[in-house]
């Protein structure tokens, strides 16, 4: 017999939603459960709505009482169920139908007091991804599961998105009255936990309501979420000081007193000067810790001293506060350059060698296919260098390149080459990228420059237009420039617009050859949508999707976008847990670029979905011929695409990576 577990959902103004949740639920492939429906006071019909569905379902009770708040509500099924396990849903959301098996086989698998899965973010029609991307289970200890919880980066306080032990909540409530009551609560159930388990599957749907506490935008919600906020994160540095947990009070603290900050701010917005005083006094109170504490940043150490004086003072500060914040960017800019000066005297040469190959990467964030786009030309132009030994590599990833040009400059020999990193913003979307490239071509207008396979797209607007003027005159100073492009229309754009050396090759990411992380057992399906402004696939599309492939096996949503800034330190160990991903997977189905080309290289089948953007599609077609992917033109196709990727035999495709590229490469530098 299954364990017991009891879902609990408060009910409060939600009969437009309240279906689409309940039916979620009823349909859960965890059959075993207790569903208690709250009805706090609900003025609307979700009362006889609840009770309707108690008709419908002997699972389900329901409780009617006065209206008193998501904490109360919360409480009163936190005091008469019965279940071993707990699981919250806001009524307004909705959730997979394995939501609580697989939370639930998580805590058996492991031991574990409390499991947590992932979650999408929908607003209108748009189904996204927001928080950090992790795709492995992690269990953790309660002091290290404390610490993420701090951090609010891989596991929020929500209540919900959680299975729980019901005997943590012995002894603990949330608070009655409060927004973010999570926030005051959470941390003491993760306390009492042995183990705490995060799962890598989206199973619950967070629905982003204009007309919601979270996020309503007046003034006075806007504090009274600040000041709730405050008041859970205070209790929670006061719990972990008296707990004696003292590094986990100290990154509390310095968590809190940003939004210390806000409530202050929000509090004279608001006319809410008693909050205002309350928060000033507790921050004097604890200004020497505050002072002392090595996780504060010394601009906010500075700050304190602005937000204990009066509101005049306040006032004033606010209206210069954009010139002192200028005078905080200037110091930084200068103990970057002395940074730079110190680690970077130059770009001298080394090891006999008389000539340099510098790579310019652009910043890569954290999007993985321009990650491994860094990654693999380094690799190539590293390998080059090693048989040219009168060449040596450099390559320089920072934002501002002003000042490795600058140092470069000092050395520079008539021989030198500089390479332009490759991917899709070679036009007028990605400004940044297109000023960044002009930088290099300006500063070595003399020398060899290339730029490594690109998309070419620039609007057919008057921006559009401008942009490709600007970008004619300054490559057409450049004295032996190559742009390679990584489709057939964008090489045509770039033939018929730039009179220089214009090559065709394929994506740089396809030079690698990632069959080492495949696996000869292969099980699941990778489902990875992309979630950013490029995106064209609608919430129902997304879950047709991810339908339809779960009707063949497991499905494993993820994105090649992380939701958190990689550093380079970290580039290779990521992209390989990644590659590990789809080399252990039987398909992938995704509508990003490097989505498909990471398929490629682990020679993992692979359905490409195109968007509006034609990249996809062109880069699509120099790979079509490798016999791993499949571009599906419209979704009505996918099933029998997937049905008929599944089936086929990979073992006749003949896909040995794009060797003759990189020999081209390699003369184009070298003039071999």
């Amino acid at each position: 017999m299954q364990d017991l577990i009891t879902v609990i959902i408060p009910v409060y103004k939600v009969e437009n939603y309240i279906d689409k949740c309940m039916e979620s639920v009823l349909t859960q492939s965890y059959k075993n459960l207790e569903i208690l429906l709250v009805d706090d006071g609900s003025p609307d019909r979700c009362g006889v709505i609840c009770d309707e569905y108690a008709k419908r379902d002997d699972r389900i009770r329901v409780i009617h009482k006065p209206n008193g708040g998501l904490s109360s509500a919360r409480n009163a099924a936190l005091d008469v169920m019965q279940g071993k396990w707990v699981v919250c849903i806001d009524s307004d959301d909705y959730v997979h139908r394995d939501y609580v098996q697989k939370l639930y086989d998580a805590v058996i698998r492991t031991g574990a007091d409390i499991s947590v899965c992932s979650n999408y973010q929908e607003k209108k029609d748009k189904l996204s991804i927001v928080d950090i991307i992790c795709d492995e289970e992690i269990v953790y200890n309660s002091a290290d599961a404390l610490l993420k919880l701090v951090e609010d980066n891989e596991i929020k306080s929500y209540a919900w998105g959680k299975l729980y032990r019901s005997e943590l909540f012995d002894g603990v409530r949330y608070p009655d009255g409060r927004n973010y009551e999570d926030i005051a609560t959470t941390y003491l159930l993760f306390d009492k936990a042995s183990k705490i388990v995060k799962i890598p599957y989206y199973l619950y749907y967070y629905l982003i309501r204009d007309d919601s506490i979270s996020f309503n935008k007046s003034k006075q919600m806007w504090h009274k979420g600040c000041h709730a906020s405050c008041l859970g994160q205070i209790e929670r540095c006061s719990y972990f000081k008296e707990k004696g947990y003292d590094d986990l009070y100290l990154k509390a603290q310095a968590r809190l007193l940003p939004y210390l900050f806000s409530n202050i701010t929000s509090g004279y917005s608001d006319d809410s000067l008693a909050d205002v005083k309350a928060t000033q006094e507790y921050i004097e109170r604890n200004k020497e810790e505050f002072l002392s504490n090595p996780y504060i940043s010394e601009k906010d150490k500075k700050l304190i001293f602005v937000y204990l004086r009066n509101e005049t003072y306040y006032k004033f500060y606010s209206s210069v506060k954009k010139y002192i914040n200028s005078i905080f960017t200037v110091k930084r800019k200068i103990r970057k350059r002395i940074s730079f000066i110190l680690e970077n005297k130059g770009y001298e040469l080394s090891n006999g060698a008389s000539k340099r190959i510098v790579y310019f990467e652009l910043p890569c964030f954290d999007n993985l296919g321009d990650h491994a786009i860094a990654y693999v030309a380094e690799q190539i132009l590293e390998d080059f260098c090693k048989e040219h030994k009168d060449y040596q590599f450099f390559a320089t990833d920072q934002w501002n390149i002003d000042r490795p040009i600058s140092a470069l400059k000092k050395h520079l020999g008539p021989d030198d080459v500089f390479i332009c990193q490759g991917g899709g913003n070679f036009g007028n979307l990605y400004k940044f990228a297109q000023v960044y490239r002009g930088k290099v071509y300006s500063g070595f207008k003399k020398n060899k420059i290339i730029v490594m396979p690109q998309t070419c797209f620039f609007a057919d607007t008057e921006e559009g237009k401008k942009a490709l003027v600007k970008d004619r005159q300054m490559i057409s100073r450049c004295k032996d420039i190559t742009l390679f492009a990584r489709d057939k229309k964008s090489y045509d754009f770039m033939r018929d617009n730039f009179d220089v050396n214009v090559q065709l090759i394929h994506d740089t990411v396809s030079f690698f050859d990632a069959t080492q992380f495949a696996s000869d057992n292969r099980k699941g399906i990778v489902a990875c949508l992309r979630s950013d402004k490029e995106g064209t696939l609608s919430s129902g599309q997304k879950k047709f999707i991810i339908d339809i492939c779960e009707k063949k096996d497991d499905v494993f949503v993820t994105d090649t976008c992380t939701n958190r800034n990689i550093r380079k330190s970290d580039r290779k160990a990521v992209l390989e847990s990644k590659w590990r991903l789809w080399g252990r997977s039987r398909l992938v189905v995704t509508d990003r670029l490097h989505g498909m080309i990471f398929a490629l290289i682990t020679k993992t089948p692979c359905i490409v979905i195109g968007n509006n953007h034609f990249k996809v599609y062109e880069a699509f077609k120099t790979f079509e011929d490798s016999g791993y992917l499949f571009f599906l033109e419209n979704l009505g196709g996918l099933e029998e695409a997937v049905n008929d990727m599944l089936a086929r035999d990979y073992s006749v495709c003949d896909f040995h990576g794009y060797e003759n590229d990189i020999q081209f490469l390699k003369q184009t530098i070298f003039n071999d």
